[in-house]
Formats: structure tokens, C-alpha cells, sequence
């Protein structure tokens, strides 16, 4: 088996299994531009970030994308004698991370963490994206959009529900009592509204309806006091 097939078989095996890494810094994550980076000595390219499992070289004075940061090594694409592969590097070997790039990113890292705890919790937050807000409230009933003399938006409107007492005239072995049963019953919605795709305005509509006004109820298991 020839050089080029064993490199060829490294690189296919590193794109198919290749998992994301905790605690690696992924920079397509924050950043939407690519980072290339000059070799400033000759590095070796490796499939582990152990420095194993070589699978090539990077020439000095090469240009490398940069995929992912970790301790002591960057994740790159790089231009080889066998291809264009992507592996670990030696940060030493590698110019620095412009300070302008080093800056968004944790401005970007920061933001993301806030993005995180807020969907962890539960909250809808000004400035979040769409994607976020369906982790959070998962599909909207309904969407609409609207157009102004401000711009265009559009609007996303979830039910809401709450556990809602129904009162019925019961017996049992002859004694006369009112049972209490409480049914899931809609009582208002949430309307979210987007700008570029990020939320812009909250509102909660609460519109409280008795049971007996009709509308369609959902019952879950049933409680009786």
C-alpha cells in the first residue's frame, strides 16, 4: 500500500469519525469568516492531537485554515504534498491568532454561554435567534408576517395552557359531594416577535375563558379532591 493510499485512508477515517471535541474551540461556531494562519516553521500534521498518527507535513511559510483551538494545538486544513487534509498542528509553529479575531471570539463565546444558560432555563430573551426559541417553546402554532414603514417582521404565537378546577356533583354510597377536576385548558398565548430572524419583542396574553365558554380542551390524567 503506497504512501498516498495510507494518507488518503487517515484523511477519510479522520472526516467520517472526527467528533467535536468539549474541550476544543470551534470556530465556526462564532465566526462566519474563515482564519488562515501562516506556518512559521515546518510542523508536522497529525491525525491525534497527541501529536500521533502522522499524516503528513506543512511546509514554513504555508497558509493553514483554522478549524478549532485546543491546549497546546490548532485543528487546521492544510494544502500538502498528498492533498488537501485537515489535523493538529503545533500552536508554536503557527503565527498568533490577531488579536482583533481573538477579541470576537470571546465577545462571541461570551454571548453563546449567556444563549446557553437562557434555554437551560427556559427564557426567551431579546436578540435571541429563531433556532433558540424553538429549543425553548419548540413549534409555534401559528406565524404571520407583518410589513411597516419600520421594516418587516414576522410573528411567532404560542397557546398557553393551565390546569384549569371543574366542579361536578358526584355521590358515592349515597353521600352527595362536589368533586373537583382539574383539566389542562388554553387561557392565553405567547407572541413573539422577529426582526433578521432574532427576537425583538415578548408578550404574554393571558384571556382567561371559562370551561363552560366552550373551546377545545385537553384532559390529562384526572385529580379528584
Amino acid at each position: 500500500m503506497g504512501l498516498v493510499t495510507v494518507v488518503g485512508f487517515w484523511a477519510e477515517l479522520f472526516a467520517v469519525e472526527r467528533l467535536r471535541l468539549s474541550d476544543v474551540f470551534y470556530l465556526d461556531d462564532y465566526l462566519e469568516k474563515p482564519v488562515e494562519l501562516k506556518v512559521l516553521s515546518a510542523t508536522p500534521l497529525t491525525f491525534s492531537r497527541d501529536g500521533s498518527s502522522l499524516l503528513d507535513a506543512v511546509r514554513a511559510g504555508q497558509h493553514v485554515r483554522l478549524i478549532g483551538i485546543g491546549k497546546d494545538r490548532y485543528l487546521v486544513k492544510a494544502q500538502t504534498l498528498n492533498g488537501r487534509l485537515e489535523g493538529w498542528v503545533l500552536m508554536s509553529h503557527v503565527e498568533p491568532i490577531p488579536e482583533a479575531i481573538r477579541n470576537e471570539l470571546e465577545q462571541k463565546s461570551k454571548e453563546a454561554e449567556k444563549l446557553r444558560q437562557a434555554i437551560e432555563k427556559k427564557e426567551v430573551e431579546i436578540g435571541m435567534p429563531q433556532d433558540a426559541v424553538t429549543k425553548i417553546l419548540g413549534k409555534p402554532k401559528a406565524k404571520s408576517s407583518i410589513k411597516d414603514a419600520t421594516g418587516s417582521f414576522e410573528q411567532w404565537t404560542y397557546t398557553t395552557y393551565k390546569n384549569m378546577p371543574f366542579y361536578l356533583p358526584s355521590n358515592i354510597g349515597g353521600t352527595n359531594f362536589i368533586a373537583t377536576v382539574y383539566r389542562k385548558a388554553p387561557v392565553g398565548a405567547k407572541v413573539i416577535t422577529f426582526q433578521e430572524k432574532k427576537v425583538i419583542r415578548f408578550e404574554t396574553k393571558e384571556e382567561e375563558t371559562p370551561p363552560s365558554q366552550g373551546g377545545s380542551i385537553v384532559i390529562p390524567p384526572v385529580y379528584v379532591q
